[in-house]
């Protein structure tokens, strides 16, 4: 099949496009610059799918003028073009599971509750594209805590990591479900048409099962291969105070990060795996070897 992929520049957009191309689809990419160049006529081709792999995350600097253009402006656009055309192209649209809240054990069908203007933003572009396409021709994906070869979102965590040391919010034990990118990609090849998550409109895609933040901290420390990791427990209130103190606060401290890592938040996918789909990638394997990239790339 013809998939354009928008946003094939990204981590999870170019994992995807390389995956598809290897799956025998005809890829065309489109990288979706920051500054937001898609326009009305690169959705003009004869596509059978287009793949919404673009998204704008929330970190310091990033205004909400970015995070609309690129998570609601661009749905919007997707879903304007496919009215014109009158339909005739699968759209699959990678969202987050953060549009219903960080909540342990989230299922597709919770009402929205976005945290902040990151999440908002994708519920606002989830909510265009399911009014203007129907079911049939589309597929919303939620990837839950993808990691994998070509994140630098996450490269932070290794880095400390890699200084032996690491603050952990509490007692660790907050759980959370890391996916490794392969994963992602092999659902969004499930989600073409004729594969199994082509069946029902919206997904959770998850790893195996969920782990605890102070195994995920372990697992990429035996990866890195450091002596000793010392965990830090810091009760949550003193981060939160920390990060008042602007650009003095620890580097990698941000609120995001202090949501994501000290509270219980993972999907459920029991209608993925209802419908065939079962993740791969075990966390040990996938954590080492994305320690391998950051290593290959001088990263770490």
């Amino acid at each position: 099949m013809r998939v354009l992929v928008v946003g094939a520049g990204g981590f999870i957009g170019g994992a995807a496009s390389s995956f598809l191309e290897k799956a025998g689809h005809d890829v065309v990419s489109h990288d979706w610059s920051e500054s937001g160049d898609l326009k009305q006529q690169d959705l003009r081709g004869d596509f059978d799918v287009v793949l919404n792999a673009a998204g704008r995350l929330g970190a310091p600097g990033v205004s909400l003028e970015e995070l609309e253009g690129s998570n609601r402006e661009l749905p919007r656009l997707i879903a304007d073009a496919w009215r014109d055309r009158g339909g005739g192209f699968h759209v699959i649209h990678l969202s987050t599971p953060g549009v219903t809240g960080l909540v342990a054990g989230a299922w597709e069908y919770l009402p929205f509750d976005p945290p902040a203007d990151y999440e908002r933003t994708k519920a606002q572009g989830e909510t265009i594209l399911r009014e203007a396409i129907p079911d049939r021709w589309l597929v919303i994906l939620r990837p839950d805590f993808v990691y994998g070869p070509g994140d630098t979102h996450k490269l932070a965590l290794w880095k400390q990591i890699g200084k032996g040391w690491i603050p952990l919010v509490g007692r660790g034990r907050a759980m959370i479900r890391p996916t490794y990118v392969d994963d992602v990609c092999r659902a969004i090849s499930e989600a073409v048409p004729g594969g199994r998550l082509n069946r029902g409109n919206l997904y959770n895609i998850g790893g195996p099962r969920p782990v605890s933040v102070r195994q995920l901290y372990e697992t990429i420390s035996d990866s890195i291969g450091a002596d000793r990791l010392r965990l830090l427990r810091v009760p949550p209130i003193l981060l939160r105070l920390a990060l008042l103190l602007g650009p003095l606060a620890p580097s990698g401290l941000t609120r995001s990060r202090l949501r994501l890592l000290g509270r219980s938040h993972y999907v459920l996918t029991g209608k993925a795996w209802q419908a065939g789909f079962r993740p791969q990638s075990e966390l040990d394997d996938g954590i080492r070897r994305t320690t391998a990239w950051y290593r290959e790339h001088g990263l770490v």
